[in-house]
């Protein structure tokens, strides 16, 4: 037990998993405060409009392409010592050139939106509500320009610096409720409540890259000046991007397609008791998911010295198989009296549910050691094919099952064909790459871009 102690302290488990929660925590209070507001001041209907435009910052988090897994790895090959400065900056350059292309395209694609077309289709019948459309049209240039400025995250994930990434989590809460508050003693119109989350989301995209430029000396050419430079300088960013992009927008659009499945197969009863335990369960695997990717950098710098050893990869999914089981069992007591007080008693999800959910929480965590392990080109493009194989699997059985398992399909079905088609492989395969190497040495890694 001991030793799992100090590895959970080497990767700072515990800092990084309650900045997480603290961040989350204040998300969720900044959006009980305009959902108070416009509920109650100014109806249902304004609310729906405001939790449309908020979730559409979710909607393209492959945004860059899968750019940001090429980041992370060259800023960790830079902390190694594996690439001269001259190759990161090139590197990094780089895939800032592609992400601004992408931001141009998102920009011209949401003007042409809301000049010449509009946003009706992904509105729907709330399309007419007042300001909505402005809102819709601001919020997607912020996401668009957050796709640049968002390397700065990923430059700092690389670096091992992912207290620093989830203390950024705080921005976004703390910029929302200094619109709200003031709006609310102004008696503002409710449109005016619209422009908090994309704002949100931009300050913290800025303040990632503000920090890894200020901190952490980071430094790039002149935009487009490394896409037309004649030099080939360090591994190809796609090799890296084109898998990651596969694995963003596999799991994306396996885990959403859950919810339609339920809806064509099963009852409307059974999408509300699934959706009411999504509910609960996204913190639990936002926390996990961003404590795992605590492992990527260190993992590709251990890998490079030679120094990762089959203990401490075996103690890492130690860990991780607790963090699932402690997180499982908390589901399990919290979500059924959580769920009737929330919903007064009309939705009371199975214990099949809640076990199912639970299953998948404990399968993800199991996963994360070795999905961080596995980051260069061949072990990514590994991960894509796995994610490929168990979305249609899943897929399948879910159409299958959800006559006998009801809501609890999706998430029963995902474990098993996770577990079996994805984990065990992984796990498999990220102990061969442990063991070829050669050397137990462990070199100081630098947290510095300079």
């Amino acid at each position: 037990m001991s030793t799992l102690l100090l590895r959970a302290r080497e990767i700072d488990l515990g800092g990084v998993a309650l900045f997480r929660f603290i961040s989350l925590f204040a998300g969720f209070g900044a959006n009980v405060l305009a959902i108070a507001v416009l509920s109650r001041q100014h109806g249902a209907s304004e609310y729906a409009a405001f939790a449309l435009v908020a979730s559409l910052v979710n909607l393209l988090p492959f945004a860059d392409l899968g750019l940001g897994a090429s980041i992370v790895n060259a800023t960790s090959d830079r902390s190694a010592g594996k690439l001269s400065r001259g190759q990161f900056r090139h590197q990094v350059s780089k895939a800032r050139d592609w992400m601004i292309i992408f931001m141009l395209i998102l920009s011209g694609f949401t003007a042409l939106a809301y000049y010449v077309v509009s946003f009706d289709p992904l509105l729907g019948n709330l399309s007419g509500t007042p300001g909505i459309d402005e809102a819709t049209a601001y919020t997607f240039a912020c996401i668009a320009c957050s796709i640049p400025l968002g390397l700065g995250g990923r430059v700092l994930q690389g670096l091992g610096r992912m207290i620093d990434v989830v203390r950024m989590g705080l921005v976004g809460p703390v910029i929302q409720v200094c619109i709200y508050v003031p709006l609310m003693i102004m008696d503002a119109p409710p449109y005016a409540y619209f422009w908090g989350p994309g704002t949100a989301y931009l300050a913290t995209a800025a303040t990632g890259y503000w920090l890894a430029r200020r901190r952490h000396g980071l430094r790039m050419n002149l935009p487009f000046s490394a896409l037309f430079s004649g030099s080939a300088q360090g591994p190809s960013l796609w090799r890296t991007a084109a898998p990651f992009l596969i694995v963003s927008v596999g799991m994306t659009i396996g885990f959403q397609s859950h919810r339609i499945l339920l809806s064509h197969f099963g009852s409307p009863q059974s999408v509300a008791e699934y959706s009411l335990v999504a509910q609960f369960l996204g913190p639990l695997l936002a926390v996990t998911g961003v404590v795992g990717q605590n492992l990527w950098a260190r993992y590709r710098r251990d890998l490079h010295d030679n120094s990762l050893s089959p203990a401490s990869y075996k103690n890492h999914l130690m860990i991780f198989v607790f963090i699932g089981l402690f997180f499982a069992i908390a589901l399990v007591f919290i979500a059924a009296p959580a769920a009737d007080l929330v919903s007064g008693a009309q939705v009371s999800p199975p214990l099949l549910l809640i076990l199912g959910a639970g299953s998948y929480l404990v399968v993800t965590a199991i996963h994360q050691p070795s999905a961080m392990l596995l980051n260069d080109s061949k072990g990514l493009w590994f991960q894509a094919a796995c994610v490929v194989l168990v979305a249609t699997t899943t897929v399948a059985l879910i159409i299958f099952s959800v006559p006998y398992l009801g809501a609890a399909a999706p998430y029963l079905c995902m474990s098993a064909c996770m577990f079996v088609l994805q984990v065990i492989p992984s796990i498999r395969m990220a102990y061969r790459r442990i063991n070829q190497q050669s050397s137990p040495s462990r070199n100081q890694a630098r947290f510095s871009l300079r």
